[in-house]
């Protein structure tokens, strides 16, 4: 018996592992490095700072409500538990984004790609709950193809991995996961478009 379920266990521990790595806020803090070394590198101590404050905020508030007992998981699973996430996720990003402005101008505009990118799916969660960490992915690899491309290819490549991952812990339907990724792709283009 035991024997059995050992590969679904591991399976699922490798999902989880992969959620941890590929996690929003792990990507956009690589993705937001990679852009201010490329584009402005005397600024990569503020992005740094910034970064790491809006992520220890956000998590503080995630972890606050997982214990708590308000939300069932770390990854806000529930529509409801999203609601409040996206506000003070998109709170945190307008702060960061006034931070960032006169320094590293082009990460700014990534930045309110970022929250177009966020409202839009905070916009759709009544009707479906899309894949922030496949948005977030889908997002950074489109956009670092024109900021150094290997960091891209990797990006891009781990997208089939991840979309299992979600699938396989159960987070999302196909869906969602696919509609997470279409998201993230537009936001990316959008930028890409709007920055010419």
């Amino acid at each position: 018996m035991n024997d059995t379920l050992a590969p679904a266990r591991a399976g699922d521990a490798f999902a989880r592992i992969v959620s941890i790595v590929l996690h929003p806020f792990a990507v956009f803090a690589a993705l937001a490095m990679i852009a201010t070394i490329v584009l402005a590198p005397t600024a990569w101590p503020r992005t740094l700072v910034g970064m790491t404050v809006v992520i220890a905020v956000v998590w503080g508030f995630i972890w606050q409500r997982r214990r708590s007992g308000r939300w069932g998981t770390v990854d806000a699973s529930h529509p409801r538990e999203r609601p409040a996430l996206y506000a003070v996720v998109l709170l945190l990003l307008a702060g960061y984004w006034w931070w960032t402005r006169g320094s590293v101008a082009p990460l700014a505009q990534g930045v309110l790609a970022v929250v177009a990118m966020l409202c839009v799916a905070a916009l759709l969660n009544r009707w479906i709950k899309l894949s922030l960490h496949m948005a977030s992915l889908a997002y950074a690899g489109v956009t670092l193809l024109s900021l150094y491309v290997p960091a891209a290819v990797v990006a891009l490549g781990m997208l089939p991995l991840l979309a299992w991952a979600r699938l396989r812990m159960r987070r999302h339907t196909p869906g969602e996961v696919l509609a997470g990724c279409a998201l993230g792709v537009a936001a990316a283009v959008a930028l890409r478009l709007l920055a010419r």
